[in-house]
């Protein structure tokens, strides 16, 4: 277990979700609009893509011999907004995917990189695989686009 192997099979899930776009496994930004949108066009150029950073790690004195990190992820969605195409349903079903593959049951180790998703200490504490935080509606540059916010805490195991 490492945060390393955590991030990367956090991309690999969210890679494997049908429709997801351009998978980040770091923040994305660039001041030039233009430049920002083209790391999220996907096939058909269309802003469709995902970035998902570490934003925060608290620690926890599990025994006398090891320690537990917190790994807590937020996870950013991004899809352009056609209001004829009924695109907020579309996105509300995409969200329900990403949601369904971090089940909190058959992902509960993150395919053997972490101890659970479901911690039970911590500003996540309770919480049952992937959460979903924030749906909006937002302006990248000129392109109006669903948003939203995803978190995700994955507890490591450390030996002192």
């Amino acid at each position: 277990m490492s945060l390393v192997d955590i991030r990367e099979q956090i991309k690999t899930v969210l890679s494997g979700v049908t429709g997801i776009g351009m998978v980040h496994d770091y923040d994305r930004f660039n001041n030039d609009w233009s430049k920002f949108l083209t790391l999220f066009r996907d096939a058909d150029s269309k802003i469709n893509g995902v970035m998902f950073s570490r934003s925060a790690c608290p620690k926890y004195q599990a025994t006398q011999g090891e320690y537990e990190k917190a790994h807590i992820f937020t996870i950013r969605v991004f899809k352009g907004l056609n209001d004829a195409g009924e695109t907020g349903i579309e996105f509300d079903n995409f969200l329900e995917d990403i949601m369904e593959a971090f089940d909190p049951g058959d992902m509960e180790t993150l395919n053997d990189t972490c101890r659970t998703i479901n911690p039970d200490w911590g500003p996540m504490a309770g919480a049952m695989g992937i959460q979903l935080d924030i749906v909006d509606i937002r302006m990248f540059g000129n392109v109006l686009c669903h948003y939203a916010e995803l978190r995700l805490c994955a507890v490591e195991e450390v030996a002192i």
